[in-house]
Order: structure tokens, then sequence, then C-alpha cells
């Protein structure tokens, strides 16, 4: 399918913004209407959210939850197939679609409002797909995360997200630690977890146990 997205073109000697449908090529009248259709949506749903979130987000220092609730927010959107196909979903569009209407008082601090999104999509920068991915998750299960850098070292690790068992072992492991970790420990943390769940060798962990799972991380994690 496709969305719009507002871009500068240039015109003679001077920019002007105007809205184009992405991806390039030729759309049918169909997608047209259904790019237009969600374009007038978010235009109009995304600046309620903003304020929603901010309204919502008692505890200022709570960073994680600020996301989470947008993220969340996001998610009844996004998995809207009468909304957004999947294709957008795909092809990361439906986050720039949403992006250009996100006030900057929801935007991340020092955010560069002079770089196109697209230029953020990469290198795990794609800061509204991350609350979306941290959305599929209980605010329970995920209240032991601190530092919105440990989102970023979970989410670039596919395979700690497509058995929650894991996800849940791994706060378990964190929150069982005298000390929080740092960023830095962090990272280590899960590359040993990574060598025990690989990305790249997808393995059907559905077919262990509660208590396998819980153990295979916590053997993993206390190995020097």
């Amino acid at each position: 399918m496709a969305v719009l997205i507002r871009k500068l073109i240039q015109f003679g000697d001077q920019d002007l913004e105007t809205k184009v449908l992405e991806p390039s090529g030729v759309v049918s009248k169909e997608e047209r209407v259904h790019a237009e259709k969600l374009d007038s949506f978010l235009e109009n749903r995304i600046p309620q959210i903003a304020s929603e979130v901010l309204e919502e987000d008692e505890n200022k220092s709570n960073i994680i939850r600020k996301w989470y609730t947008l993220g969340r927010k996001l998610k009844i959107i996004v998995d809207d197939r009468g909304l957004v196909m999947q294709s957008d979903v795909d092809n990361m569009l439906i986050w720039q679609a949403i992006w250009q209407y996100l006030p900057s008082s929801m935007m991340p601090d020092r955010t560069n409002v002079q770089k196109p999104y697209y230029e953020k999509q990469h290198k795990r920068q794609d800061h509204l797909s991350l609350c979306y991915e941290l959305a599929a998750f209980d605010w329970d299960d995920i209240n032991w995360i601190k530092s919105w850098g440990f989102v970023h070292e979970i989410t670039a690790r596919p395979s700690l997200l497509r058995d929650k068992r894991i996800f849940e072992a791994l706060g378990l492991f964190v929150q069982s630690l005298d000390k929080y970790p740092r960023v830095e420990d962090f990272r280590e943390i899960m590359k040993k977890l990574t060598v025990a769940f690989p990305t790249k060798q997808f393995r059907n962990t559905l077919l262990l146990s509660n208590e396998e799972i819980h153990q295979k991380v916590e053997e993993a994690l206390s190995r020097n």
C-alpha cells in the first residue's frame, strides 16, 4: 500500500512542503484513497495521543513509563488493519507518517527536528518502533527497566522477544542483582543471553518448560 509523507520539494529557487505518496511508484485509486484516509486520521489523532500521554505521565522522571504509554496508544492504531496495512509496518513508513504529526513536546530530548525521520530509521534509532515493540508487554513485565538504553539492547535481539518467558526471566535476574546494572553492564548481560538464545539460529523455545527457560537464563547470566 502507501502512506502520505510531508516532504520539501524544490521548485525553482524555493523549497515547498508537499505531501507525497510513499513508497514511490504507481499507486491505484484505492491505495491513494486509503492513504488519504490514514493521513487525515493521524493528523487528528496523534496530537490527541500526545496530550493524553503527557497528562497521564504523573511521574515525570519515569521515562520508560512515558514511552511505554505512547507505544500502547500507537499499537492500537498500527495493529488496526482497517487503517494500517502490514506492508506499511514492514517497510517502516507508518512511523514516518506518525512522526510528522507528533508535537515537539512529545519528542525525545535532543531530537534534531531538522533531520528527516527516515534518516533515523537505522541502527535501532527509530524511536516510535521501539515504543511499539515495548508495548507488546504488560507493564508489570517491564517495570524493572530504568534506562531507555536497555530497551535498545533488548529490541535489537529478536530471539529474546519471540518467547516472553525469556524476557520475564531476564527481568527476574536483573532484579535479583545487589546493584542495578549500568548500560555497559547490561550490554554484557545481553551478550551472554544471546549466546544461549541466538537470533540467527532460530530455536523453538516453546518446546521448553517454564523451569527450563528460567534455568537456561540463570545459567547463561551467572557464567563468567
